[in-house]
């Protein structure tokens, strides 16, 4: 995952907020990385934890990147001039089928396939006890937007890194 971040350092902070107790072995995280162990005992689905990553950010685009997603070497290059509030993009499969993309509605949204501005997240938060909780965070911003854009090109691959059964 780390290695598809194709975005200079200098233009991003990285936190990391891990739902478990810190790790005998050290995962190899870059140097930018802020890491962080939270956990929550109501929380599911790593919602708590993205709710901790929010309590620290107060200005710029935030992007959800979940472990086992990659970000697409072209989405640094596509959206760096942007200057739009909300941004959303295709996300495909492994195989390369789109996912999601072109509609921004639960259940047709992911937390990868958007960049949103922290002016339309503020205090708004995470349900902790819902899959579907990234629908609705993002629907709400989404609602707020003044100037969204779809991008109708693959930025992500969801479950990239998904181990094999």
């Amino acid at each position: 995952m780390a290695k598809s971040i194709n975005i200079p350092r200098e233009k991003y902070r990285w936190l990391v907020v891990i739902d478990s107790m810190k790790p005998a072995i050290d995962p190899g995280y870059p140097d930018n990385a802020e890491v962080y162990y939270y956990q929550d005992q109501f929380s599911r689905w790593g919602n708590a934890q993205r709710n901790f990553a929010l309590d620290k950010i107060k200005n710029g685009y935030v992007y959800f990147l979940d472990d086992d997603t990659t970000i697409h070497p072209d989405l640094w290059e596509t959206v760096e001039n942007l200057t739009c509030d909300f941004i959303h993009f295709d996300q495909a499969w492994p195989d390369g089928r789109k996912r999601v993309g072109g509609i921004v509605k639960l259940n047709k949204v992911d937390s990868g396939n958007v960049l949103i501005d922290y002016r339309l997240i503020d205090r708004r938060r995470w349900v902790l006890d819902k899959r579907y909780a990234d629908g609705l965070f993002i629907e709400q911003a989404f609602a707020q937007a003044h100037s969204p854009i779809y991008i109708k090109k693959v930025l992500s691959v969801y479950n990239t890194l998904r181990p094999k059964t």
